[in-house]
Order: structure tokens, then C-alpha cells, then sequence
């Protein structure tokens, strides 16, 4: 299996999970989401009964999630020597990842883009799922619209830009246990999205 290297793509992915934190919190949205005609900001009930709907499917989202780096990982990690039946890999893989039915026939890995374009990379996703997600409870949580919430991100995390080792920007801005080392690569920690997801 191959090993983790946190690269600029994840901290771009990192940043835009993070900011679907900021687009579901009604602190955030009662700051510009208002009724187009009456002008009424909207209302924090409809907030709270669009997150419930929203996270009421997160851990399937999450399996699939999973199951899509499981597939990535195993077709354009490590190669066998032999030539590979994608199909069969697939099927075999829901079958032992998830509580889906793969049905025979069918092949729409063919047509996901993103397993050819990540190249063994597409777990990178949730790696930043787990990174927004420490970020956001450490963070932003309390506070998301405060001087110093923002301060933080943008001295701390995004001015920077490529010119600093990510996981260093992350540590600094989230504390060292926002990841780990593990076998030359990194691991993030997960705890604070299995906090969201009541695991």
C-alpha cells in the first residue's frame, strides 16, 4: 500500500471542507442569508432541520467515501504482476466494505473520474474530512466569525500557501495531535469527526 505524503492537493482539499463548516453554521448564515423579496434572514430553525437532514446519511456518505479510496488504492496502488479484473475487484470490495449489494454486470467505476485522476491519491478526501473537522472543534467552533478565529487561519494556515510544509501548518494551527507519523507518511486524527458523526 502506498504511503501517505501530505501534498498541496489535500491542504486544498482541507480548506474546502472547512469552509462547509462555515456554510452550515446559522452563526455564519444569519449574516447574509436573507429572503430575496422580504429581506427576513433565515430562520435558525429551517438551519437546524437542513443539518439534521443533512448528517442523518453521513455515516453511509462516509462508507462510500471509503469504499471509493479502498478501490483507488487497490487499483493504482501497488501493481501484482499479473493483469487485474476491475470488476471483480470492485464487487468484491463493496461486498466487504459496505452494506451495499454490488450487482452483477454493472461496472461504474469505469465512468468515476476521480479514480483516474487521483491516481491511488483519492483517500486524500478524507484526510481532509478528519483535518476540517479538528480544525473546526479546536478552532472555529466557539467562535467562527471572531478576529482571532480568522487571524489564526489566515496567519497560521493560509498565507503560506505552498511555501511551507502542510502538516507543519496544520500542527501549528491545530495542535500536534491533528496528525501523526506512521510508516514515512502521516495519519490524521479522527476523533473529532467521529465526535460529529456520535461515534
Amino acid at each position: 500500500m502506498s504511503v501517505f505524503v501530505f501534498g498541496n492537493d489535500v491542504f486544498g482539499l482541507t480548506i474546502f471542507s472547512l469552509s462547509r463548516y462555515y456554510a452550515w453554521d446559522y452563526r455564519v448564515l444569519k449574516t447574509f442569508a436573507r429572503h430575496y423579496s422580504t429581506g427576513e434572514v433565515i430562520p435558525e430553525k429551517l438551519v437546524d432541520s437542513m443539518n439534521r437532514a443533512r448528517n442523518m446519511f453521513f455515516a453511509m456518505e462516509l462508507q462510500r467515501q471509503i469504499l471509493y479510496s479502498l478501490i483507488d488504492l487497490t487499483l493504482f496502488g501497488e501493481q501484482p504482476a499479473s493483469p487485474m479484473d476491475t470488476i471483480s475487484i470492485v464487487a468484491d470490495l463493496k461486498r466487504q466494505c459496505t452494506s451495499w449489494k454490488h450487482v452483477e454486470g454493472t461496472h461504474w467505476h469505469t465512468r468515476f473520474s476521480h479514480l483516474i485522476n487521483y491516481g491511488a491519491g483519492y483517500y486524500s478526501y478524507l484526510y481532509a474530512k478528519c483535518f476540517a473537522a479538528t480544525i473546526w472543534e479546536k478552532v472555529c467552533r466557539d467562535d467562527p466569525l471572531c478576529l482571532s478565529t480568522g487571524t489564526a487561519i489566515r496567519t497560521k494556515f493560509l498565507q503560506h500557501g505552498g511555501a511551507k510544509d502542510p502538516s507543519y501548518l496544520l500542527r501549528d494551527l491545530a495542535g500536534h495531535s491533528v496528525l501523526r507519523s506512521y510508516h514515512g507518511g502521516i495519519v490524521p486524527d479522527t476523533s473529532s469527526l467521529c465526535k460529529e458523526m456520535n461515534l
